[in-house]
């Protein structure tokens, strides 16, 4: 790749992309921001192949150390923009704080009721919810995991948002009254 080789370098972009986003969003939230980087990244390498490195023996490690100095330096660059335009606006009001609390209060209130109604779930569906939800499994690996069938998980999944869904909304309900 490092000589030219447009097949190479077509090769390693497709090869590492997924892992390359997947290393950047766990930096950076900002699915867009992410894409532009590995964009940025692999148009750097394109333009200084010629100079590059041909001694690298890791490749996945040096796209992601590139990619990782990449985002920290748009992330540097959006806070710097961010810091000049709160500084430029004079007007920023009590009134925004306190738009900020309420906002902030109200996503607190969204967890607790969140936990609130997590606790009504039956053990099996409150397994199936985490495993899903913050383990990231999929249906196959769930079903797997549990010796279940795959529409069983489906179904328990289904059937557990729903009742935390109306959970849900019996306690928004329940506090605004």
């Amino acid at each position: 790749m490092a000589g030219g080789d447009r097949n190479a370098f077509l090769t390693v972009y497709h090869s590492h992309y997924h892992a390359l986003f997947c290393y950047g969003f766990s930096i950076t939230t900002d699915k867009e921001l992410t894409k532009d980087c590995i964009q940025e990244l692999f148009l750097d390498i394109w333009k200084t192949r010629t100079t590059l490195n041909k001694d690298v023996s890791n490749v996945r490690s040096y796209l992601f150390t590139w990619l990782r100095r990449k985002i920290t330096s748009a992330l540097s660059g959006l806070a710097k923009a961010k810091s000049l335009v709160l500084m430029q606006d004079a007007t920023l009001t009590q009134s925004c704080y306190e738009e900020l609390l309420i906002t902030f209060q109200r996503s607190e209130e969204k967890k607790e009721q969140l936990r609130e109604a997590l606790t009504k779930l039956t053990k099996k569906q409150l397994e199936i919810i985490r495993l899903k939800f913050f383990e990231k499994l999929t249906y196959a690996e769930i079903a797997a995991k549990t010796s279940l069938a795959p529409r069983t998980v489906y179904n328990l999944i289904y059937e557990a948002i729903r009742h935390l869904r109306g959970n849900m909304i019996e306690l928004a309900l329940l506090s605004n009254s």
